[in-house]
């Protein structure tokens, strides 16, 4: 059989090799195909014995590009401790099972955790452990640091033993207090207190809180105190952002902001969504097409732009023990196709 010239088609693979049948072993054909995916570069080195198999690989390597491009950029998901559209209900293990193996299978890569109620970090923690995700764990107290004190450090040693029990590499980190109702300085003592006790038994993984974009923009000296910047950032409650700009309002308005008042710190965009009703906040829509397009929007830009930022969607699903509707119904899991529809809109 003549030797057959190196073909060009559409992507160049590391080293794919086909078995072949003895008697077609003397032809071969080099197939370098140029990726239709920015800056991937595949070459693919395929035994050759027939035009049929080489056709049938082809279009396995086209497939494989076409799922590669598309890509949730988004690094987790933020979810409450209770079931959804049930009031407020503690999820059991199952439940968390299923969220986890959800988030995995639509590209998620972590579960942000708020509060220590309902079992919910040993839980989530063995749900993530099973799908291969890490988890943001965060304390969550109402009150102030002094008239929640004893929960906190109760939370502390609850950490303490899920690092123990699932080890260092499932946390991507701690929070201490989310949007907490104290002085921003009562806050960050803590957050030194609970940074410096984790340190001192030998538990290095990293502490912030959590607040609200602006909250930290306005008060630097206490919210850029932990070994990373928590911040909330929802573009629906800005008033003048359409569900469409949801994203570029997060990567050119908040994250700027972050890194002027935060310099040189790791950014963790904590919770950023869209809800899917009760009405409209200026030029900001709460429906469900919105929401789809804030999603798709945030994720193209926000959480791709620049992928050192940990951006989480918020939330997991709809929680109708809250205070409204619009605070009902950012959930996304039932209602948002990532792995179908958002993931392929970049």
């Amino acid at each position: 059989m003549a030797a057959l010239r190196p073909h060009r088609g559409l992507c160049r693979t590391t080293s794919v090799k086909a078995g072949l049948l003895d008697e077609y072993k003397s032809a071969s054909v080099e197939l370098e195909i140029l990726s239709i995916v920015e800056h991937l570069r595949l070459r693919c080195s395929l035994a050759f014995f027939t035009s049929q198999i080489v056709a049938s690989v082809v279009l396995v390597l086209l497939s494989a590009v076409t799922e590669s491009h598309a890509s949730n950029y988004f690094y987790g998901v933020t979810a409450s401790n209770s079931k959804p559209n049930s009031g407020y209900n503690c999820r059991t293990q199952a439940d968390w099972n299923s969220l986890a193996s959800t988030a995995r299978s639509n590209g998620f890569s972590s579960i942000r955790v708020v509060g220590f109620d309902c079992n919910a970090l040993d839980l989530a923690s063995s749900a993530a452990a099973a799908n291969g995700l890490t988890v943001l764990a965060g304390i969550y107290f109402g009150g102030t640091v002094a008239q929640d004190m004893v929960n906190i450090n109760n939370d502390v040693q609850t950490f303490r033993a899920a690092y123990n029990k699932y080890g260092s590499g499932r946390f991507k980190g701690l929070t201490v207090g989310n949007e907490a109702n104290d002085s921003p300085g009562n806050v960050a003592a803590k957050v030194a207190d609970v940074r410096g006790y984790l340190g001192s038994i030998g538990i290095n993984t990293p502490v912030s809180t959590v607040h609200n974009w602006v909250a930290i923009r306005d008060n630097p000296a206490a919210y850029c105190i932990g070994d990373f910047v928590g911040a909330n950032a929802h573009a629906f409650y800005d008033q003048n952002t359409v569900s469409g700009n949801a994203g570029n309002f997060v990567w050119n308005t908040v994250i700027p902001a972050l890194r002027s008042r935060c310099p040189g710190k790791p950014i963790i965009i904590s919770e950023t969504g869209w809800p899917s009703r009760g009405g409209t906040n200026g030029q900001a829509v709460a429906s469900s097409g919105d929401q789809r397009s804030a999603l798709i929007n945030l994720n193209c830009v926000a959480a791709k732009n620049d992928r050192s930022i940990s951006v989480y969607a918020f939330e997991a699903d709809d929680q109708t023990w809250k205070g409204n509707d619009w605070e009902r119904s950012f959930g996304i899991f039932g209602k948002i196709n990532f792995s179908g529809d958002i993931n392929n809109q970049c």
